[in-house]
C-alpha cells in the first residue's frame, strides 16, 4: 500500500484474496473514500493483471467524471490501486427488506445507464446486482467497472457493434431489476425482451465465466491448491 501516512481505515469492506482486490472504506483529505487495491489479490494475479484492471477502472471513471450515480476517481497512489469517491447506501438485497420507491428508483437508474452508454461505457456485469447501490436518499450508484467494454474509435466498426451489444445486455439486467422489485411496472415489449434474451448475451456471459475461472485457475493459489487436492 502507498502513502500509508495520508489516510487510515475505517473499515475493511472486502478482504483481497485469489483475483479479489482489497477494498476498504477510509478516511482521506478530511473525507470519507473507498480505495480499492490489487495487491491484495494474489501476487501473480496481481502482477500480471493488476495494473491492467486498475487502468481500465480508472479510464472509465475518468470518461464517466461528470455522471450523477457514478462514484469519481479521486486519485491513483499506485499503478493497482485506486482512490475513489465513498458514496456509502445499500445492496440491492438489503433494500428489498426497505421501503423504497422503486419506479422513482429504477427511472433514476435507467437514465444514469443512458448517460454512462451516451458516454462510450457499457459496464457489463449487472445481472448480479452487487454493483449497483441504494443510496442514503435513495439515489442509485452503479460502481465498479473493473469489466467494462468501451465504445472505440468512430470508424471500428466491430468494437462499436460489440459495444452495443453489451449495452443491451446492461439494459436487460436493468430489466431484470425492475422484474424483480416493480413487476407491475413492466409492460409487454419489457416482458418479451427479457424472454429473448439473444443469443450473443448468453454467449458472452458464458465467455466471462470462462475467462474468468481460467484465469482463476491459472493466477491464483487457493485455486491451484483446491484443484491439487
Amino acid at each position: 500500500m502507498s502513502n500509508v501516512a495520508d489516510w487510515h481505515v475505517i473499515k475493511v469492506l472486502r478482504d483481497g484474496g485469489g483475483s479479489r482486490p482489497t477494498v476498504m472504506r477510509i478516511q482521506r483529505d478530511g473525507e470519507d473514500q473507498v480505495l480499492k487495491d490489487y495487491a491484495g489479490c494474489d501476487s501473480v494475479f496481481a502482477a500480471l493483471l493488476g495494473k491492467l484492471l486498475t487502468r481500465r477502472e480508472a479510464r472509465a471513471l475518468l470518461k464517466l467524471d461528470s455522471a450523477a450515480g457514478v462514484p469519481r476517481l479521486l486519485g491513483q497512489p499506485g499503478s493497482r490501486a485506486l482512490y475513489m469517491e465513498w458514496v456509502g447506501g445499500i445492496s440491492i438485497k438489503e433494500a428489498l427488506t426497505q421501503e423504497i420507491d422503486w419506479p422513482k428508483f429504477l427511472a433514476e437508474l435507467e437514465n444514469t445507464l443512458r448517460v454512462i452508454h451516451a458516454q462510450g461505457v457499457a459496464h457489463c456485469d449487472l445481472r448480479g446486482l452487487s454493483n449497483i447501490l441504494v443510496g442514503p436518499d435513495q439515489t442509485p450508484y452503479i460502481i465498479d467497472f473493473v469489466s467494462c467494454f468501451f465504445s472505440g474509435s468512430r470508424w471500428n466498426f466491430i468494437q462499436r457493434w460489440v459495444f452495443r451489444r453489451f449495452c443491451e445486455a446492461d439494459r436487460q439486467a436493468l430489466l431484470k431489476l425492475r422484474q424483480r422489485v416493480a413487476p407491475e411496472s413492466m409492460n409487454t415489449a419489457d416482458a418479451a425482451l427479457i424472454v429473448h434474451s439473444g443469443i450473443f448475451n448468453r454467449a458472452m456471459r458464458r465467455v466471462g465465466q470462462g475467462i474468468r475461472k481460467l484465469s482463476l485457475w491459472l493466477l491464483t493459489r487457493q485455486s491451484r491448491t483446491q484443484s491439487g487436492r
